[in-house]
C-alpha cells in the first residue's frame, strides 16, 4: 500500500482500491458461506384434506420405537399418533404436534410396533420425511402402507443425523422465509406485516434450490457481501483515500450485527443494502459539480430514487431513510442555488431536476411499492375492490406496529442498541452436555463501542465546521436512528442495524483525522488487526459452532450478554 500523505487525493476506484474491494469481499465471502444452510431439505409433503385423514408407515418387523423424527412443512398440524403389529388393531400412542414450519423435531414414543399410524386433527396441515429410532438411536428402514404415506418416506436421505439451524428453520425465519416458499407457491402468505418485497427476492433461489435453508439464506448472505463493496465504494468518495476504504470495508466485514443478520432469512439485508445504495448516488449527485451535466445528475439521482423505493417496499423503515434522502436534497438544492458562479447554468437545469426527483423519489418508488404487492392481487386481493384491500392491509400493517403490546426477553429501548448492552438470541441448539450451540446478533464491541465515540467526534466536527461529508454522515446518521425515539413499541438491537455502517463510517473519519494528525499511520493498521481478532473471539457465538461452554463464559463481557 502506499503512504498515507503520498500523492493527490482522488475519490474515484484505481486498480488498487478494485484489488483490495476485490479481497475483502472474497475472504468475506468464504467465511460467510460457511455452514450457511443445508441444501438437502425435504421438498415433498402429505398435505391432509380433511380432518381425520389417515396415513400409515411401517416397519420390516416389529420393532421397540424411542422416538419419531419428522420434517415440519409451510403450516402446522396436529396429529394422533397409533401403533399396531398387525395393521388392523390400532393402539392410540401420543399427539404430534408440529411447533414450527420447515424445521426438523422430534417425538418421543417407546412403543413396540411395526406399524405407524399419524391420523389428522384438522385439513391443510403438512408432515414431510419421517424417521423412526431404535432404542440405541439408529434409523430404521421403513416404507409406506398407504398410498398417501409415500411423501412420508420418499426422502429418507435427507433425514439429518442432528437437527440443527443447518436444517432447520430458527428464529424469524419461520415468518420470512415461509412467506418466500408462500409467495412463489401462489398460496395465501402467512407474514403480511412488512412490505413483500424481501420476501419475493428470497424466493429466487427457492425456485431454483428448493425450500431449503441454504437457498432462503442465499440472498440475504449476497446482500451482505455487497454491502462491503459499497461501503468501500462510499468511504472512498468521502475521505479519497484508499486506505480508510480499505479500513471501513474490514470494519464491516468484522461486524457481528453485520455477519449475523445477513446469514439469517430475514428482510433486513435488503433493507440495509437498498439504503446504502440510495445514500451513495445521493452522495454521488451532490459531489457533481453545479456546471457539471444534468444527465449525470439525473442518472445518480434515479438510481437514488430506485433504491429508496425498493428499501421501503422491503421494510416501512426504509422511509427513515428517505427523509434524511430529503434533507441532503433540498440543502444541497439551497447551496447551488446561492452558488453566483454557476448560477446561470444551475438555473437552466432546476426545473428539470425538479421535475425529476418527483418522478424518482414519488412515483417510481410508489410504483415499486405496489409491483411488490403482485403476489397479494393476484392470490388475497380477490374481490371486485383489490385496491380497497389493498389500502386495508396498509392500515392492518400500521396498526399492528402502532398498536404492538407485548414484551420479549431480549427487547431493548432505543437509547441502548449504541452501547452493544442487550444482544438478541436468535438461536439454541441441542448439543451433549459440557458445550453449546448458539446464535446471538449483537455488534462487535471493538467497533460499536469506539463507534459511539466516532459519532459523538462526528457530531463535534458538524458543530465546528459544516463541512459536507460529516453534514452527510451526520444526517444519515439522525434520520436511520431518531425515529425509533418516537416508537412505543417493543424493539430489538437488531433495529439499530441500518445504522451500523455509516457508524463505521464515522468512526473512520474518526481515525483518519487522528492518523493524519498524529502522523501515525500503524494506527490504521492497529484498528483492524483490534476489530477482526474481535470478531474472531466472538464467531463461534455469531455462527453457531459448537464449543465449550468454557469458552462461552469468556465471551459474557457484560451481565446481560446471554449466550448460554
Amino acid at each position: 500500500m502506499q503512504r498515507l500523505q503520498s500523492g493527490k487525493k482522488k475519490d474515484t476506484l484505481d486498480q488498487t482500491d478494485l484489488v483490495w474491494m476485490g479481497l475483502i469481499v472474497l475472504i468475506y465471502g468464504i467465511v460467510s458461506f460457511i455452514n450457511l444452510g443445508s441444501l438437502d431439505n425435504p421438498n415433498t409433503f402429505w398435505e391432509t384434506e380433511s380432518e381425520g385423514e389417515n396415513a400409515v408407515v411401517s416397519l420390516a418387523d416389529k420393532a421397540n420405537i424411542s422416538k419419531i423424527r419428522y420434517y415440519t412443512g409451510p403450516r402446522f398440524g396436529i396429529y394422533e399418533i397409533y401403533g399396531s403389529e398387525d395393521n388392523v388393531t390400532f393402539n392410540y400412542i401420543g399427539e404430534l404436534k408440529e411447533s414450527k414450519v420447515f424445521a426438523w423435531e422430534d417425538t418421543p414414543i417407546n412403543q413396540s410396533l411395526r406399524y405407524l399410524s399419524f391420523k389428522a386433527k384438522e385439513s391443510d396441515s403438512f408432515i414431510g420425511e419421517v424417521s423412526l429410532y431404535n432404542e440405541q438411536g439408529e434409523k430404521l428402514a421403513i416404507d409406506f402402507a398407504t398410498d398417501n404415506a409415500n411423501r412420508l418416506v420418499d426422502e429418507a436421505q435427507k433425514v439429518p443425523e442432528e437437527i440443527s439451524y443447518l436444517n432447520s428453520t430458527y428464529f424469524d425465519e419461520v415468518y420470512h422465509a415461509r412467506t418466500a416458499y408462500e409467495h412463489l407457491m401462489k398460496t395465501e402468505a402467512y407474514e403480511w406485516t412488512h412490505p413483500p418485497l424481501g420476501k419475493l427476492i428470497m424466493s429466487i433461489p427457492i425456485y431454483f434450490l428448493g425450500m431449503n435453508p441454504f437457498a432462503y439464506r442465499l440472498m440475504g448472505n449476497l446482500a451482505g457481501i455487497g454491502m462491503l463493496a459499497v461501503i468501500y465504494i462510499l468511504a472512498k468518495r468521502l475521505f479519497e483515500d484508499t486506505h480508510y476504504a480499505v479500513l471501513a470495508g474490514v470494519l464491516l466485514a468484522a461486524d457481528g450485527m453485520h455477519f449475523v443478520q445477513t446469514r439469517i432469512a430475514t428482510v433486513d439485508s435488503f433493507l440495509v443494502l437498498f439504503l446504502m445504495l440510495s445514500y451513495l448516488f445521493m452522495y454521488q449527485y451532490i459531489q457533481c459539480k453545479d456546471n457539471g451535466e444534468v444527465s449525470k445528475k439525473l442518472i445518480h439521482l434515479f438510481l437514488s430514487g430506485i433504491f429508496i423505493g425498493a428499501a421501503i417496499a422491503t421494510k416501512w423503515n426504509g422511509a427513515y431513510g428517505a427523509v434524511g434522502l430529503a434533507v441532503m436534497f433540498f440543502v444541497n438544492f439551497y447551496k447551488r442555488c446561492r452558488n453566483k458562479y454557476h448560477n446561470y447554468i444551475w438555473k437552466k437545469q432546476i426545473a428539470v431536476i425538479i421535475i425529476s426527483c418527483f418522478v424518482f423519489f414519488v412515483v417510481i418508488p410508489l410504483g415499486i411499492y405496489l409491483l411488490s404487492y403482485k403476489p397479494f392481487f393476484e392470490v388475497e386481493f380477490n374481490s371486485n375492490e383489490p385496491f380497497r384491500e389493498f389500502l386495508e392491509l396498509q392500515k392492518r400493517m400500521y396498526h399492528y406496529h402502532a398498536d404492538l403490546e407485548a414484551a420479549h426477553p431480549f427487547s431493548s429501548p432505543w437509547y441502548l442498541w449504541p452501547l452493544d448492552i442487550k444482544p438478541v438470541w436468535y438461536y439454541k441448539g441441542e448439543v451433549p452436555e459440557g458445550f453449546i450451540s448458539t446464535i446471538v446478533a449483537f455488534g462487535n464491541p471493538v467497533i460499536w463501542w469506539s463507534g459511539v465515540v466516532g459519532i459523538l467526534y462526528l457530531i463535534k466536527r458538524v458543530l465546528q465546521y459544516w463541512e459536507r461529508e460529516d453534514q452527510y454522515l451526520l444526517t444519515g446518521i439522525l434520520s436511520l436512528y431518531l425515529p425509533y425515539a418516537f416508537i412505543p413499541r417493543i424493539m430489538f438491537l437488531y433495529h439499530y442495524f441500518p445504522i451500523v455502517p455509516f457508524m463505521i463510517l464515522a468512526l473512520v473519519k474518526l481515525i483518519q483525522d487522528v492518523t493524519e494528525t498524529t502522523q501515525k499511520p500503524y494506527i490504521v493498521k492497529g484498528c483492524k488487526i483490534a476489530a477482526v481478532a474481535s470478531f474472531v473471539f466472538f464467531y463461534p457465538i455469531y455462527s453457531g459452532m459448537r464449543i465449550p461452554i468454557d469458552y462461552a463464559v469468556l465471551t459474557r463481557w457484560l451481565p446481560m450478554w446471554q449466550f448460554y
